[in-house]
């Protein structure tokens, strides 16, 4: 018994004028979204099943806290099941003199590292002083991927 192989014909598509000159990666996009959104709404419900978990460990660290144990003390609390090994308490540092700091760096150091964010300006310099230190750009177009109804 022979096969029979009856060729496809090919369909060429016809331009359509109200297609966009991108509309292959307008196209590519739309499918990608599609195919992300089961993945999507899967990690949401994994980050909510995380949740417990995040408040657990934060409660534990609370209790860790209110020991009275020396800042370089190593011990081991143990529950029923499990059990925390405490280390050290970390170090944090912060600049205590800024003025000193600028004197020792010099000012073009100084200048060229120090950090102040946009919310510092707006927070701490009237609105004509804002105008003349901050410039403002336009980024880029917002965007919205509907599905066509064809």
């Amino acid at each position: 018994m022979g096969l029979i192989t009856i060729p496809k014909s090919k369909v060429t598509p016809v331009a359509d004028p109200l297609l966009s000159s991108f509309a292959a990666e307008i196209d590519l996009v739309g499918r990608l979204t599609e195919e992300a959104e089961p993945i999507q709404k899967k990690i949401a419900e994994l980050q909510l099943k995380l949740k417990p978990l995040a408040e657990a460990q934060s409660v534990l660290a609370e209790k860790i806290d209110q020991l009275e144990i020396d800042d370089d003390a190593e011990l081991t609390e143990r529950g029923v099941r499990y059990e925390v090994q405490i280390g050290a308490r970390g170090k944090s540092r912060f600049i205590k003199d800024l003025a000193l700091a600028k004197k020792f760096l010099g000012t073009e150091t100084f200048m060229k590292v120090a950090t102040i964010t946009l919310k510092n300006v707006d927070d701490y310099l009237p609105l004509p002083q804002r105008n003349e230190v901050l410039d403002t750009k336009r980024t880029a177009h917002k965007q919205k991927l509907v599905k066509r109804v064809v």
